[in-house]
C-alpha cells in the first residue's frame, strides 16, 4: 500500500506578491519607500517617492511583431516624434526572436509518421525615450 501524500493547495498568481508590495497596497501612506529607492529609481523625501527631473526619467517601449516591417514603421514614427516633441531616442535595440513550431498530423487516420511543421516568429524590438517633455 501506499501512504497517502497530503498536498498543499496551489495559491493563484495574484495572491503571490512580495511584502513589500502587500504593505503598499495595504497603506500608501503609512509605507516606507526609503529602504527600496535604489531599486526603483525614484527621489525619496519624507517617506515619500517623488518623481524625478525630466532628465532622468525614461519611456521604455518593448514592441512585438509578427512582420517586420510593422515592426520598422513603428520605430520609424517612434523617431519622428522625437524629433519633433524634442525628446531624444535610443533604438530599436534588437531583442531575441521567439519561434513557437506547432507540430501537425498530415493524415488524420493513419501515417503518424507524417507530420508537418509550421512556426509562428515574434520579433522583439525595444525603444528608450529621454529627455521627456512635459
Amino acid at each position: 500500500k501506499m501512504a497517502a501524500v497530503r498536498v498543499p493547495p496551489c495559491r493563484p498568481q495574484h495572491q503571490q506578491r512580495s511584502v513589500a508590495t502587500r504593505a503598499a497596497a495595504s497603506d500608501p501612506a503609512a509605507f516606507d519607500f526609503s529602504e527600496f529607492a535604489e531599486d526603483l529609481d525614484v527621489n525619496v523625501s519624507a517617506g515619500v517617492a517623488a518623481p524625478l527631473a525630466t532628465e532622468n526619467v525614461r519611456l521604455r517601449i518593448r514592441m512585438r511583431a509578427y512582420d517586420t516591417n510593422l515592426l520598422a514603421d513603428a520605430v520609424a514614427d517612434m523617431a519622428t516624434i522625437a524629433d519633433v516633441t524634442g525628446a531624444e531616442f535610443k533604438g530599436p535595440v534588437m531583442l531575441p526572436t521567439r519561434k513557437k513550431i506547432y507540430c501537425v498530423l498530415r493524415s488524420p487516420h493513419v501515417n503518424k509518421d507524417a507530420r508537418e511543421h509550421f512556426e509562428v516568429r515574434t520579433h522583439h524590438r525595444l525603444g528608450d525615450f529621454k529627455k521627456l517633455s512635459a
